[in-house]
């Protein structure tokens, strides 16, 4: 029968004075980075107690495996055996049971499960937890006492000692890695806050990324449009965009938020002028061992407030700019009909009424030029003006969409909430003309059949475009999709290679939601 010491982690000194411990505690107390005070931790626990293989495995939230840090196994064998412990087998009765194990023999125990291949072999164990603020930072493993057949009391002493000691070591070092990691992500927020304050947002962003990138020394920064993060997401949509907030995943989320490779991610949600808000995500292919999720989804918060009032404010900006070119393109037509126009038509009029005053044939002819040449000129900065005019259709969208909305306030007897999104001056005038078509339609629908208290508009301009126009009423009757209206909404759509649905809300309501490819998304280099 396997005799096996299991009590409550309480450490104490060994009762005789022991200068090779006190001088190893000193040690690890000048240790002000976490990953190298980790690894002295397991050699100098090692060499005191005369082990000759010890592992230090960091829990996460679920415990398991974070991290492993392995002494006594060089590398090449260590690539042999592959993977390192997950936890398991008389590791996971630490993990289990938070208590200080001592047993002579590891293959003996109830618990073994036995070792991978070309593991080395290992007999006597002792384990302790390493416990800070009374939370379980991970456990500490040492196997094959050097000159005796199992460890001793005195050994399970000092290695409860010595993780005690390092508790406290390694607390200070988190402190400062938290620090440090913090001033690194407020430094990258405030050069990407600066980025989106100069730059156009489709060209702040990737620039936003490498900042980010280099900074944080993350394996993978990317940043995700409204309009794409539902579909970015997958099945973690509705868990994520249902109440945005900063939110850090381990290994299992961060796998299929990324691929397989990452250890850990960060979700950082971004307001936006869309229906769904724009995504910054993390992640890391290694443990970040000097934060935990709490304090890490702390700081992602508060980058997520920073940037999200630069972002809305880079759109505002953008808007701003395109109403200024909008209103120069106006005063420019307006110059051009009010002076340039009558201009040239008056010069070609004192030019004509000199012609009967001129007996010279040749100068005739010549003259007769000037006025054909006036003529044309005159035509070419009227279709200048028309040009100026229509040719801002999209640049004006936005504007539009809220005036259509005003429109049909009377109708509704209320002002419908407008959203949009996107690059939207980039359309051609003939989709933009559907687009208020198939908004127009909508609201109409809602303001004689869904009797809604709300109604929301939202044009989000993508890889696609999409309009969606929704309401909190009574519902569509179910006639209604025979009426020319509906038709002429789900006829647009097809022709454009799109579709056109309506569809009950589940909290009430209808929603019509109408999409087609954006052509010039799809030739933009």
């Amino acid at each position: 029968m396997v005799t096996a010491s299991i009590r409550s982690f309480d450490p104490v000194l060994p009762n005789e004075p022991d200068e090779a411990l006190l001088a190893a505690v000193i040690e690890l107390s000048k240790d002000l980075e976490l990953k190298p005070l980790l690894r002295r931790f397991v050699e100098t626990a090692a060499e005191l107690t005369g082990a000759q293989y010890g592992a230090l495995g960091v829990l996460n939230a679920e415990g398991r495996f974070d991290d492993v840090v392995i002494h006594g196994i060089d590398a090449e064998t260590a690539a042999l055996i592959g993977d390192g412990p997950h936890g398991e087998g008389v590791l996971g009765a630490i993990i289990a049971h938070p208590h200080t194990l001592r047993v002579p023999d590891i293959a003996a125990h109830e618990a073994s499960v036995g070792f991978p291949e070309h593991h080395p072999p290992m007999s006597s164990f002792l384990g302790c937890p390493v416990v800070i603020r009374g939370q379980v930072y991970g456990n500490i493993y040492l196997t094959n006492k050097r000159d005796a057949e199992e460890f001793s009391a005195r050994d399970e002493r000092v290695l409860e000692a010595l993780a005690s000691a390092a508790a406290s070591a390694i607390a200070h070092a988190r402190t400062l890695a938290e620090a440090g990691a913090r001033e690194r992500w407020h430094r990258a927020a405030a050069e990407a806050a600066q980025l989106l304050s100069q730059l156009p947002p489709a060209q702040a962003w990737p620039q936003v990324v490498a900042r980010f990138d280099s900074i944080l020394t993350a394996n993978h920064v990317e940043h995700v449009p409204g309009h794409r993060s539902a579909a970015r997401l997958g099945d973690l949509a509705e868990e994520l965009l249902l109440a945005p907030r900063a939110r850090f995943f381990t290994h299992d989320v961060a796998a299929r938020l990324v691929d397989e490779r990452m250890r850990c991610a960060m979700v950082v949600p971004l307001a936006s002028d869309g229906e769904n808000p724009e995504l910054l995500l993390f992640a890391w292919d290694r443990p970040t061992l000097s934060l935990d999720p709490e304090p890490m989804e702390a700081i992602g918060q508060t980058i997520a407030d920073r940037l999200s009032v630069a972002t809305l404010l880079a759109y505002r900006h953008a808007e701003a700019e395109r109403v200024a070119i909008l209103e120069d393109r106006d005063r420019i037509a307006q110059d051009l009909h009010d002076h340039v126009i009558q201009r040239i038509f008056a010069a070609g009029m004192r030019v004509q009424s000199a012609l009967p005053r001129i007996d010279d044939e040749v100068a005739v002819e010549k003259l007769d030029a000037v006025i054909t040449d006036l003529d044309e000129t005159v035509t070419d900065v009227r279709r200048a003006i028309f040009d100026l005019h229509t040719g801002g259709a999209a640049l004006a969208l936005a504007h539009t969409v809220d005036q259509l909305a005003a429109q049909a306030q009377d109708a509704l007897g209320f002002a419908p909430s407008v959203s949009v999104s996107g690059a939207y001056w980039t359309l051609d005038d003939a989709l933009v003309t559907d687009l208020l078509a198939v908004m127009r339609e909508a609201l109409s629908n809602a303001a004689r059949h869904a009797h809604a208290s709300a109604v929301r508009v939202v044009l989000d301009v993508g890889d696609e475009v999409l309009v969606k126009v929704t309401d909190d009423g009574r519902g569509l009757p179910e006639h209604l999709e025979r009426r020319s209206g509906i038709a002429h909404l789900v006829a647009r759509a097809e022709r454009l290679g799109g579709t056109c649905v309506i569809r009950a809300r589940r909290s009430g309501g209808t929603a019509v939601v109408w999409r087609v490819p954006n052509r010039r998304a799809a030739v933009t280099p």
